[in-house]
């Protein structure tokens, strides 16, 4: 078996991928890994391989580090040694573990990995979910390039205590894609929230602390609804921090439930 610290080939990464997210029903590798493979951005890896097959692979990028076993390869000790190799390459560690599977957290156990953070899916179904109405101090409207800048700086005032959304830059926001509407406040904006529509995802919803507790949250996550069932979308889904208790009151009010948790192991 040969063992490679090079970067994948960018097909036979996506391959994989989709091999062990069919296989799993959940995928391995989240956005920040596809990005570092397919982007080349800075981003460590160790790959196993027979012949030109990836047995294994981990991805150890600055957002974290994630890891995959081909189905037909496991139980041969191949996801200890790429655990192992993390945990002397990254400090910290900061291993993904999507949808924290039996056997992710058996090997996690084994090695006495211990979860530092928890990363919940939410969904629900959108129905006939209606625009709300207007507010007499915020205007919404969509985004444009001159607000970058702007956007920027209320979204690090709003994720002051994200490892990962915190960090966006100018540069992110169109690498990532999708539609942004800005909540905007005697000319400033004081909020956004960001959809994706394939598949329907509240991507990222921002408020500024000063604005927050205003009831601002709720009426974003309404137009955002409302958005995406004119979009023809039937449901919805985000991602949202385990101990963000602000938001989760936010979106269980509106509907969503709790689909499956993610959950990320460090050393203990």
């Amino acid at each position: 078996m040969r063992v490679s610290t090079a970067r994948p080939d960018q097909q036979a990464f996506k391959d994989f991928a989709a091999l062990v997210e069919q296989h799993d029903g959940v995928e391995a590798f989240g956005e920040a890994s596809h990005r570092d493979v397919t982007e080349d951005r800075p981003a460590r890896y160790l790959g196993l391989y027979e012949d030109d097959v990836i047995v294994a692979l981990a991805v150890m990028g600055k957002e974290g580090s994630e890891l995959a076993v081909h189905p037909d390869y496991r139980r041969q000790g191949a996801g200890r040694q790429l655990v192992e190799h993390v945990s002397q390459t990254v400090k910290p560690m900061r291993l993904w573990s999507h949808g924290n599977l039996p056997a992710a957290a058996a090997l996690a156990a084994s090695l006495r990995l211990a979860v530092v953070r928890e990363l919940r899916q939410l969904s629900m179904d959108i129905g006939d979910a209606q625009r709300p109405i207007g507010r007499d101090d915020v205007v919404l409207r969509p985004y444009t390039d001159a607000d970058a800048d702007a956007l920027v700086r209320v979204n690090a005032r709003a994720f002051a205590s994200h490892p990962e959304q915190g960090a966006m830059t100018a540069e992110d926001i169109p690498a990532s894609g999708g539609e942004i509407s800005v909540a905007e406040a005697e000319g400033e904006i004081v909020g956004y929230v960001w959809i994706q529509r394939d598949p329907a995802e509240l991507y990222v919803l921002g408020i500024d602390p000063d604005w927050q507790g205003k009831g601002l949250g709720g009426w974003l996550t309404a137009h955002c609804l409302a958005d995406l069932r004119e979009g023809g979308a039937d449901s919805v889904m985000l991602y949202v921090e385990g101990d963000n208790t602000p938001a989760l009151v936010t979106y269980e009010r509106a509907g969503f439930t709790l689909s499956r948790s993610d959950v990320q192991y460090e050393l203990a």
